[in-house]
């Protein structure tokens, strides 16, 4: 037996139970607020080596927690009070692409918590939240609340400075994290480019930020002469797979932003790694987010 509508908060990274109107209290004020993946959580089945039981719902707060254990704390005040379902969740076992890592218990709440951010979240403890014993590997939904597939484009980039070089980048995902990038890249002047083009592809959260680079060259009319022709134009594919990915597209399909750059490598002062950095921070500028909790590098090219 199952339940579904539990949910990562991506206010205090807390597993909660979203399925009522009311959505519990959250450490970091007022209510939870829902992210990313539907966990579907087996309940009142036998434990075993691997699935740990005494998961419950706290129904001041609505986390989940450890019951098997005394001493937490519930952000709604006390300790955490248990009602409904007897959780048996499974913990050391491989992940898929439909069970993700590194939930863990936090012993200073005795919550369920994400911890595969640098950020920990908020604790009503204090601080962030602290992991100890299994590393549990929970089942959910692919690409719970986003569309089938999202389409992200650059449009027309443009070189500051007058180069000669123009280009644009384009991205497609699709609900199961599999994506495809492509970016096309153009020399209208006389002189040879070298060039370099970063794209980042950012959450309204602001916990994960994915990267993608392209390094390449176009020609300008000097390698045509006397009678040759130019290639001008210097076009890119890569196609790829990311969990990550698809767990974060229903906080992209709200307002994700995708800022591409682009710049000839000789005017680059810390080459493609400071492109990419500059892109990042223009991210986070659109979004008005401090740096990203995770940078994944999706295309290196």
């Amino acid at each position: 037996m199952d339940q579904n509508h539990w949910r990562f908060c991506q206010k205090c990274n807390a597993m909660f139970f979203d399925g009522f109107p009311s959505k519990g209290v959250c450490p970091a004020g007022g209510g939870h607020e829902a992210q990313g993946f539907d966990f579907s959580l087996p309940h009142d089945v036998p434990p075993t080596a691997n699935a740990q039981n005494n998961w419950r719902f706290c129904d001041k707060c609505h986390a989940m927690f450890f019951d098997g254990a005394p001493n937490s704390r519930c952000p709604a005040g006390g300790q955490h009070h248990a009602q409904g379902f007897n959780f048996v969740l499974p913990h050391d076992v491989a992940p898929t692409p439909t069970a993700q890592k590194d939930w863990r218990f936090c012993d200073k709440c005795h919550a369920m918590f994400f911890d595969g951010f640098a950020n920990k979240g908020h604790c009503p403890a204090g601080s962030g939240h602290h992991a100890q014993g299994f590393n549990f590997v929970l089942p959910h939904s692919v690409g719970f609340g986003a569309p089938e597939v999202m389409n992200f484009d650059s449009g027309a980039v443009h070189v500051p400075g007058g180069l000669t070089l123009q280009g644009s980048a384009h991205l497609v995902v699709r609900r199961n994290g599999e994506f495809t990038f492509t970016s096309h890249a153009h020399n209208s002047g006389f002189d040879n480019i070298n060039y370099s083009l970063a794209a980042v592809l950012r959450a309204p959260s602001g916990q994960v930020a994915f990267t993608f680079q392209k390094q390449g060259r176009v020609e300008g009319t000097v390698a045509g002469l006397p009678f040759g022709t130019p290639q001008r134009n210097d076009d890119f594919t890569n196609t790829g797979h990311n969990a990550r990915l698809a767990a974060e597209l229903a906080s992209l399909s709200n307002g994700g932003k995708f800022v591409v750059n682009l710049n000839g490598t000789d005017l680059l002062l810390h080459g493609i790694t400071g492109l990419i950095q500059d892109t990042l921070q223009d991210a986070a500028k659109q979004l008005a987010q401090g740096a990203a909790g995770a940078v994944v590098a999706l295309v290196a090219a």
